[in-house]
C-alpha cells in the first residue's frame, strides 16, 4: 500500500511550484503585462508574453 501513488514530498514540491508560477502570473498582470494563451494570440504591434504549463 505505500507505492500507491506519487510521494508525498514530488507531490508537495509540485503544488509550490505551481502555485508560484500563478503568483508570478499574477504580479505580470497587476505590473500591466500582456498575457495570452497560445489560442488568443493576435498580431499586433507590442508584444504579447505567452504563458502556458502544458
Amino acid at each position: 500500500m505505500i507505492n500507491d501513488g506519487p510521494p508525498i514530498k514530488f507531490v508537495a514540491i509540485w503544488g509550490l511550484f505551481a502555485l508560484m508560477m500563478l503568483l508570478g502570473q499574477a504580479q505580470l498582470i497587476s505590473h500591466g503585462a500582456n498575457i495570452a494563451m497560445s489560442y488568443q494570440v493576435e498580431q499586433s504591434a507590442e508584444p504579447t508574453l505567452m504563458a502556458a504549463l502544458d
